[in-house]
């Protein structure tokens, strides 16, 4: 009795997950950025990765096809100076740096849905905005900002009309440095 009643609720879940709506979504979801700095010698203090947010507006009109915007803030990153002064060049050079980065980016989306799940590519542009600072010291300042190609990969499972994602996303910035993101979000179709 007990199999009949787990093969009854599986067979219900495939069909919730099947039943996915297509349509504008909007979403919100936590990110963990990793820099990707170099820091020769362990010099300290250095964290380079940071926890941020991620909102996302999107239109998946087909079921192998979508398009999607992201705001991603991918948190601090906490550098000696000689790092970031190796990095950008900057003079003259404070104790530490404190980085921080955004992205907005545009994509292009690609689904394979499959039986529960759907995995997903997407490609696209990025404009990001690069700052570095530091406490204590007014005359040091980091500011670049440019538009580069960004890609990304990830799994959902879709409920209906909600949804749940993880993904990993890579972005080029400064001095060709490419920022790595992984997200867990959460999203709402609207039909």
């Amino acid at each position: 009795m007990l199999r009949l009643f787990t093969l009854l609720g599986l067979l219900c879940f495939a069909g919730l997950s099947q039943a996915a709506d297509n349509g504008f979504y909007l979403g919100v979801g936590a990110v963990d950025s990793e820099y990707n700095l170099d820091n020769p010698g362990d010099a300290e203090p250095f964290d380079d990765s940071d926890n941020g947010f991620k909102v996302i507006v999107g239109f998946r009109p087909l079921e192998h096809f979508g398009v999607e915007a992201n705001y991603i803030d991918h948190g601090d990153a906490v550098v000696p100076a000689g790092i970031a002064c190796l990095e950008f060049f900057t003079d003259p050079c404070p104790a530490a740096t404190n980085l921080s980065a955004t992205t907005t980016s545009v994509f292009a989306v690609g689904y394979l849905p499959l039986p529960v799940i759907d995995l997903f590519a997407k490609v696209g542009a990025t404009s990001w905005q690069f700052e570095g600072s530091s406490p204590g010291f007014p005359g040091f300042d980091i500011d670049d900002d440019d538009v580069e190609f960004a890609y990304g990969v990830g799994i959902q499972a879709r409920f209906g009309s909600l949804g749940v994602r993880a993904e990993y996303e890579r972005f080029p910035i400064i001095e060709d440095e490419e920022l790595g993101t992984i997200s867990v979000s959460f999203t709402y179709t609207f039909l």
